[in-house]
């Protein structure tokens, strides 16, 4: 049972710097949206609603045999054949997306949702902030220790490092016991989960957002010299920056011990980090300073990682990194990507996350976070 004593409690304010995606899994296909091109809107369309007004309206036969007839054509390709856009938008729409940002809107086949509550409104999980901050304490915890991570860094050295058969879950786990397995509950083993000082930290998942709060965005890969090419048929649901969101966090002191201000430092030392091992690399990109932490999908393998932690002293750092995110593209990709070859353009990955927001390339996930006290 927990003592109330032990117990103090926090609001978290994050506000989006950037873009923000968290994926639900799904992703809206062709036929399940319409784009509106006199105001550059795109409808996400209720199914169910859209079946019933085919079915009312005797449509359903044409439709049906629309799509199965036409491989690259969607739902606005048939309701414009048809002369009823407008019906449908205005019967089956279940919320609107703006696609401002996207410069070419028919390069749009599917589109990755943001994840949803139970009632359909887009919401921030609590676990994905707790996530990112227990990501930017491990880092904080590898770079104070006095003592080496020898065993770990000696397997992120070995050829299949990051690939299927060696995803360095083993090493993940061992650095999860060293630093914040270390409860002691009596009756468990020195190891077991139930021992991990996170479980100290409660986070709440956001208020629903509204869809106003929705944009759609483009992945885009930049490299080092700023091109960012034709981008990537990939296009997201995403928070528009300059949105505030708030947390409940509750700590439980007598199992996480450590102050805010220690977050706190643990986040700026992150990003500082982040900053002189990466995003510095690349000629168009200005770093945040600061309470910035990186959130969600699409922000890059240094925002989830400690791997630039573990290796900074390591003469071949960029070496290792590029080996491990080498592994983990398929086969047949690797010489396209050439991640092998990282370690000669002195960065790993050689490409930086991104996308365009009100005619300007910005990074995905960066949020101003700020906790204060109830």
């Amino acid at each position: 049972m927990v003592n109330s004593n032990y117990l103090e409690r926090y609001i978290i304010t994050i506000e989006t710097l950037g873009p923000l995606y968290i994926g639900s899994g799904h992703e809206i296909g062709k036929k399940e949206w319409i784009l509106n091109r006199r105001d550059n809107t795109a409808h996400i369309i209720d199914e169910i609603k859209l079946f019933n007004y085919l079915s009312n309206n005797n449509w359903l036969s044409s439709f049906e045999k629309f799509m199965l007839s036409n491989a690259r054509g969607g739902l606005f390709e048939w309701a414009k054949e048809n002369k009823i856009i407008n019906d449908i938008i205005h019967q089956t729409s279940k919320y609107s997306l703006d696609c401002e940002n996207i410069v070419d809107v028919n390069k749009v086949r599917g589109i990755q949702t943001f994840i949803k509550d139970g009632y359909g409104k887009p919401y921030i999980p609590g676990s994905s902030i707790k996530g990112a901050i227990r990501n930017v304490l491990l880092s904080q915890s590898i770079e104070k220790d006095t003592n080496s991570n020898d065993d770990v860094i000696s397997a992120l050295r070995k050829p299949d490092a990051g690939d299927n058969k060696n995803k360095l879950s083993g090493e993940a786990n061992k650095l999860d016991i060293k630093y914040f397995r270390t409860i002691n509950r009596e009756g468990s083993k020195y190891d077991d989960a139930v021992n991990d000082v996170m479980s100290g930290i409660k986070i709440s998942d956001s208020k629903p957002l509204s869809f106003n709060n929705l944009t759609l965005c483009q992945k885009i890969d930049a490299k080092l010299d700023g091109d960012p090419g034709d981008g990537l048929p990939i296009f997201r649901e995403c928070i528009k920056p300059e949105t505030k969101i708030e947390f409940n966090l509750t700590i439980d002191t007598a199992l996480f011990k450590k102050d805010i201000s220690y977050i706190e430092n643990a986040v700026e030392n992150f990003l500082n980090n982040y900053n002189e091992e990466f995003l510095l690399k690349f000629k168009e990109e200005i770093p945040y300073y600061g309470n910035v932490i990186y959130l969600g999908g699409g922000a890059g393998y240094h925002t989830k990682t400690v791997t630039s932690s573990l290796l900074k002293n390591e003469a071949d750092k960029v070496k290792i990194i590029g080996n491990i995110i080498n592994n983990t593209v398929s086969n047949d990709k690797r010489d396209e990507h050439r991640h092998y070859d990282d370690y000669k353009l002195g960065v790993s990955p050689h490409i930086v996350k991104l996308t365009e927001y009100d005619g300007e390339l910005v990074q995905m996930g960066p949020c101003s976070i700020k906790i204060s006290k109830l």
